[in-house]
C-alpha cells in the first residue's frame, strides 16, 4: 500500500516465515522454562521445518541480508540443540544419536551439542563412546584453537566416569489411559503439509458438536480425519465409520451402529449405546448419502451432549449447528514436500539442483496441489525421470480434459492423472481394477481371482496381477490380524475403474462373477454356519456385508433366483449376528423372486421361515408370525416333512416372544420327534436349547435342566458355539435360581469364554456380570470383584454402556461386601449417572435400591423416594427389589425406634422370600439383619 513515505507490504507478520522462526524460538524458552518438554520439542519442529535450503538466500548477495542471514543459522542450530535435549528429556536415547554425531561433525566447537552426544551414547549403554567423543572434542579444541574444553563438558566427563546417577535418563509419568480406543485404523504414512489443518479442525472439534470437513476428491479429507481421531482426547475413544460403500439410508444406519457396536441398525440401539458417552464419531464419505447422513448426524447428537461428530464429505451435510472447515489443496511448498517424502517411499532420490526442482515444481502445479494425484505421480519414480513424468502428464491433461463439463478443474486434473497411470498398466492389471471395482468394501484375494478369471485374465496371473497393483499405489492391503488379507481401491480409482469396465462392454460378466462368489461363499455358510467353524463363517458376514448387500442388489434384477438363494444360504447367519437389517434383504430378494415368476415353493417357504425369526427376534412379533403362517399354509400343499417340522420350530420361537411359552412347548414337543426321524440332529439340539428357555420362562427350572442335557448330549456330536453359549448360559440360569451357585459360576463362566472367542464382546461382557453376580452370591467375593471389573471394561470396550451399568451396579455392591465404600459410591454414581442420562431401565430400579442401601448405614434416607421406589418395584412384578426395598425401610424405622413398624415391614418381606429366593440370598438381606438385630 502506497503512502507518504513510499510503499509498504500489507502482510502479517505470521506471514513471513523468518519473523515465525523467532516467535517460535521465543515459545521454545518459555516451554523449556515451564519444563514442558513436549511443546518445546513440537515448537522446534515446527520452526525447523520452515527452514528450506539456504536461509535468506539471495542471489546477488546482497550486504545487508548478511546479519540477518547470520542471525537465522545461528538460530536453527539453536533450535537443533533444543529439539534434541528436549526429546532427550523425553526419553530419546539412541534414535538421536545419529543426528547429534552429524552435527558434532558439522560444529564441532559448540560444546552444548557434544554434551547432548555424550549423554546420549552414556544412557545408550555405551560409556566408552561418549568418553571417546569427549576425546574428540577435547583434541579438536587444542589443535584449532589450543583451548581445553569449557567446566561444564569437563565436569560432563568426570559424571560418565564415575557412572554418576544424574546422567540417568528421567524418569517419565506414566500416560493417563483412555477408557477406549475406539476403533480408529492406523495411517500407513505420515501426513505432510497438514499440521495448520490439523490444529484448527481439532480446535473446531473442541469447540463444537459437529464438524464436516469438505473438499474435493483426493484432497485427503479421511486421512485427516483419521489423524484427528487418533488425537483425540475423548474418554470413550474416538469410532470411526466408513460410508463409501453405504447404497442406501437402512445402510448408513447399519455402518454406524456395526462400528459402535450397537445392538440392532435403528435410532432407539444408537441412542442407548450413546447415552451417557464420552467420544468422538467419525463419518467418513458422506457425500453421496448426504440426507441420510444428516437423519444420523441429529440421531448422534441428540443421544447424549458428550457425543461430538467429524464428518467428511464433497459438500456439507446441511444439519442445524453445523461447523464446516474447508480442506484446500496443498501449497506448492507443501505439494514439493509431500511429492520428495512418498518418492522417497519408493526408493527414489529427487535431486536439488535448480532445474530438478523448477520441473518438480511444475509436476505439482500440475497436479493441483491434491494429495492423491500427488502420491500417483511419486510412484512413478521408480521408473520415469521427473522430465518424463511432466511430460506425460501435459500430454494426458490436454487429451482427458473436458472444457465442457462443469465439474470443478481439480477433479479433471485428477481424472488425467488416474488415465495416466491406468494407461502404463498392462492389459491384466487394467482388468484387476476392473475387477476390484465391482466390490462395494474392498475383497479377499480369492473373490478378485474369481471376477479376474470371468475377465479372462488367467487364475495364475491374478496374484501377479493384485501385487502389480498394490506395487503401484492403485491398490490398498489391509493384512487382518487373523493373517488375512483385504484389497481395495481409492474412491477416484474405483469410479474410473467401473467406467472403463462399462465401456469394455464386460461389466454384466464382472457382475454376475461377483454375485456367484458370494452365493458361493453363502452356501458355505448355510451348513458351515450350524457348525465347529461357525466363526469363519460368521465373520464372513460381518465382513463381507457391503458387498452381499450390493450382490443382491444386481440379484434382484439379474437373477433373482440367485438373490433368493444368497439370502435364504445367509439367514441363520443373520439370526446368530443379530442382524436387524437382514429383515429386509430377506423380504427385498424373495419380492423379487415372486415379481419375477421364480420363487418355487421350497425357496419361498425357506425365505418366509427366515423373514419370520429375524423379525420376531428384532422386536416386530406381529411381521414374524404373518410369515410363519404363509408358510405354513404354502406347505399345506406341499407335504414337505424337513419343513413342517421347521415350521413348527420357528412358530414356536415366535409365540415365545410373545410370551405364549405353553404353546411354544407344546410345538417344539411336536417337532423334536420329526427332526429325529429325518436325522437332522442340529435341529433337534437347537429345539432342545429353546425348549429350555421357554421352560425357564414358564416356571419349570426342572424342565429346562433337563432340556440342556439334552442339548448339550446332541451337540456333543455336532458342536455348534452359539447353541453351546446358550445352553451353558441356560445351565447357569438354572443352577442360579437353585441357589447351587458353584453350578451356576462353572456354567456362566463357559458361556462368557465362549462368547468372547466368537467375537461377541457384548455377549460375553453381559455373561461376565451374570458371573459376576453368582461369585458374590456363592461368597467368593474377591473372584465376584474381579469379574465384574472385567465385565465393566469388555463393556465399555464394545460401546454397550447398558451392560456396563449393570456391571458397575453389581460392582457398588461386592465393594460395599469388601468395605471398600468409597469406591462402592463412585462406581455406582457412574452407573446411576448413566440411568439418569438414558431414562431407566433394566438395572435402574437396582441401582436406586443400592444408593438407598449404602446411604442408609450413614446418612439419613429420603423415605419418599424410597417408598417410590417400593411402589414401582411392586407395580413392575420386580420382586427382589420389592423384598429388598422393604429391608431398607425396615433398617431406616428400626434405626429411628419405631420397632412396631419395622417387624410390620420385616414380616412383609420375609412373606414374599420364597417368591424371591430364586434372586436374593439371605446373604443379600444385610439391612434385614440389622433391622432384626434392633427389633430383637
Amino acid at each position: 500500500v502506497g503512502g507518504a513515505d513510499g510503499y509498504r507490504l500489507a502482510i502479517e507478520a505470521s506471514a513471513v516465515d523468518a519473523l515465525e522462526v523467532v516467535r517460535l524460538a521465543d515459545e521454545v524458552t518459555a516451554f523449556r522454562v515451564a519444563a514442558d518438554m513436549s511443546n518445546a520439542a513440537r515448537a522446534c519442529a515446527e520452526a525447523l521445518a520452515l527452514f528450506r535450503g539456504e536461509g535468506l538466500f539471495d542471489a546477488s548477495d546482497a550486504e545487508w541480508l548478511g546479519p540477518h542471514r547470520a542471525q537465522l543459522n545461528g538460530l536453527r542450530l539453536r533450535l537443533f540443540e533444543e529439539r534434541l535435549a528436549a526429546l532427550m528429556e523425553l526419553g530419546a536415547t539412541g534414535e538421536v544419536i545419529g543426528e547429534l554425531e552429524d552435527l558434532v561433525a558439522a560444529h564441532p566447537m559448540r560444546e552444548g551439542l557434544s554434551a547432548l552426544l555424550m549423554t546420549a551414547l552414556y544412557r545408550d549403554g555405551r560409556q566408552a563412546d561418549a568418553l571417546a567423543a569427549y576425546r574428540t572434542v577435547r583434541e579438536r579444541l587444542a589443535e584449532d584453537l589450543g583451548l581445553d574444553p569449557g567446566p561444564e563438558l569437563q565436569r560432563l566427563e568426570q559424571l560418565v566416569l564415575q557412572q554418576d546417577s544424574l546422567l540417568d535418563a528421567p524418569v517419565r509419568a506414566p500416560r493417563r489411559q483412555q477408557h477406549s480406543t475406539g476403533n480408529v485404523p492406523a495411517l500407513s504414512s505420515s501426513i505432510v503439509g497438514r499440521d495448520h489443518d490439523l490444529a484448527e479442525i481439532e480446535s473446531m472439534t473442541a469447540a463444537h458438536r459437529f464438524v464436516t470437513m469438505v473438499g474435493p476428491a483426493g484432497v485427503g479429507k479421511t486421512r485427516l480425519a483419521i489423524e484427528v481421531a487418533r488425537r483425540s482426547s475423548s474418554a470413550d475413544g474416538a469410532w470411526f465409520v466408513r460410508l463409501d460403500s453405504a447404497r442406501r439410508a437402512t445402510a448408513v444406519v447399519e455402518a454406524v451402529a456395526d462400528a459402535l457396536h450397537a445392538n440392532g441398525a435403528s435410532e432407539s440401539s444408537l441412542i442407548e449405546r450413546l447415552r451417557g458417552a464420552d467420544l468422538l464419531v467419525v463419518l467418513d464419505n458422506c457425500e453421496h448419502v448426504v440426507e441420510a447422513a444428516a437423519d444420523v448426524v441429529v440421531t448422534l447428537l441428540s443421544a447424549d451432549p458428550g457425543v461430538r461428530v467429524l464428518a467428511t464429505s464433497q459438500l456439507p451435510i446441511g444439519c442445524d449447528g453445523e461447523t464446516v472447515y474447508a480442506l484446500r489443496p496443498l501449497t506448492p511448498g507443501d505439494s514439493v514436500a509431500l511429492f520428495a517424502a512418498r518418492a522417497a517411499d519408493h526408493g527414489a532420490t529427487i535431486a536439488g539442483d535448480g532445474e530438478a526442482t523448477t520441473t518438480l515444481e511444475q509436476v505439482c502445479r500440475s497436479l493441483d496441489g491434491l494429495p492423491l494425484a500427488i502420491e500417483l505421480a511419486a510412484a512413478r519414480t521408480k521408473s520415469l525421470s521427473m522430465q518424463e513424468i511432466l511430460r506425460r502428464l501435459d500430454d494426458r491433461f490436454s487429451v482427458l480434459s473436458d472444457p465442457t463439463s462443469r465439474r470443478p478443474d481439480r477433479r479433471r486434473t485428477l481424472s488425467a492423472a488416474i488415465a495416466w497411470s491406468y494407461d502404463l498398466l498392462f492389459p491384466d492389471d487394467q482388468r484387476g481394477l476392473w475387477a476390484l471395482a465391482c466390490f462395494d468394501d474392498g475383497a479377499p484375494l480369492d473373490a478378485v481371482e474369481h471376477v479376474l478369471q470371468a475377465l479372462n485374465v488367467p487364475p495364475e496371473a491374478a496374484v501377479d496381477v493384485v501385487s502389480r497393483l498394490v506395487d503401484r499405489s492403485l491398490v490398498t492391503f489391509e493384512a487382518g490380524r487373523d493373517g488375512t488379507a483385504r484389497y481395495r481401491l481409492l474412491d477416484s480409482v474405483r469410479s474410473f475403474a467401473t467406467q472403463r469396465l462399462q465401456d469394455d462392454g464386460s461389466a454384466d460378466f464382472a457382475k454376475r462373477a461377483h454375485a456367484e462368489w458370494f452365493a458361493a461363499s453363502a452356501a458355505l455358510a448355510a451348513d458351515g454356519g450350524r457348525g465347529p467353524g461357525q466363526a469363519v463363517h460368521l465373520a464372513f458376514a460381518r465382513i463381507e456385508r457391503a458387498n452381499i448387500d450390493a450382490a443382491l442388489e444386481w440379484a434382484s434384477t439379474n437373477d433373482p433366483a440367485l438373490g433368493l438363494q444368497i439370502a435364504n444360504d445367509l439367514s441363520w447367519v443373520w439370526v446368530v449376528l443379530g442382524d436387524g437389517v437382514a429383515v429386509h434383504r430377506v423380504r427385498a430378494a424373495l419380492a423379487a423372486a415372486v415379481a419375477a415368476g421364480v420363487a418355487s415353493p421350497y425357496p419361498r417357504v425357506l425365505a418366509l421361515l427366515g423373514l419370520a425369526w429375524l423379525e420376531a427376534s428384532a422386536g416386530d412379533v406381529a411381521q414374524g408370525h404373518a410369515a410363519v403362517s404363509e408358510a405354513i399354509s404354502l406347505l399345506e400343499s406341499d407335504g414337505d416333512a424337513y419343513l413342517d417340522a421347521k415350521s413348527k420350530w420357528y412358530l414356536a420361537y415366535v409365540l415365545s416372544q410373545q410370551g405364549r411359552f405353553p404353546e411354544s412347548l407344546a410345538l417344539l414337543e411336536e417337532s423334536r420327534p420329526m427332526f429325529r426321524e429325518l436325522g437332522y440332529e442340529w435341529e433337534q439340539a437347537a429345539s432342545w436349547v429353546l425348549t429350555a428357555h421357554c421352560a425357564v420362562a414358564a416356571g419349570d427350572p426342572a424342565s429346562a435342566e433337563a432340556a440342556c442335557r439334552e442339548a448339550e448330549r446332541d451337540l456333543g456330536r455336532l458342536p455348534d458355539p452359539w447353541l453351546l453359549v446358550h445352553t451353558e448360559a441356560m445351565l447357569g440360569a438354572v443352577a442360579q435360581t437353585a441357589h447351587q451357585f458353584a453350578d451356576a459360576c462353572e456354567h456362566l463362566g463357559r458361556a462368557a469364554r465362549d462368547a468372547g472367542e466368537l467375537g461377541f464382546a457384548a455377549t460375553e461382557a453381559y455373561h461376565l456380570a451374570n458371573l459376576g453376580r453368582a461369585q458374590q452370591q456363592r461368597g467368593d467375593i474377591e473372584a465376584a470383584a474381579d469379574t465384574l471389573h472385567r465385565a465393566v471394561e469388555t463393556a465399555r470396550a464394545t460401546a454397550d454402556l447398558r451392560v456396563a451399568a449393570l456391571a458397575r451396579t453389581r460392582l457398588s455392591r461386592v465393594l460395599r461386601e469388601q468395605g471398600h465404600l468409597d469406591a462402592a459410591r463412585t462406581t455406582l454414581q457412574l452407573a446411576r449417572d448413566w440411568y439418569q442420562a438414558s431414562g431407566g431401565g433394566d438395572g435402574s430400579r437396582l441401582a436406586d435400591y443400592v444408593a438407598a442401601s449404602m446411604t442408609s448405614q450413614f446418612a439419613a434416607v429420603d423415605i419418599e423416594r424410597l417408598e417410590a421406589l417400593l411402589a414401582d418395584a411392586h407395580e413392575a412384578g420386580d420382586i427382589e427389589i420389592e423384598l429388598l426395598a422393604l429391608d431398607v425401610l425396615a433398617r431406616v424405622r428400626a434405626d429411628a425406634g419405631d420397632l412396631s413398624a419395622a417387624g410390620i415391614l420385616l414380616d412383609k418381606a420375609d412373606s414374599i422370600m420364597p417368591a424371591a429366593r430364586h434372586h436374593v440370598v439371605e446373604s443379600d438381606r444385610v439391612d434385614a439383619v440389622h433391622a432384626r438385630r434392633i427389633v430383637g
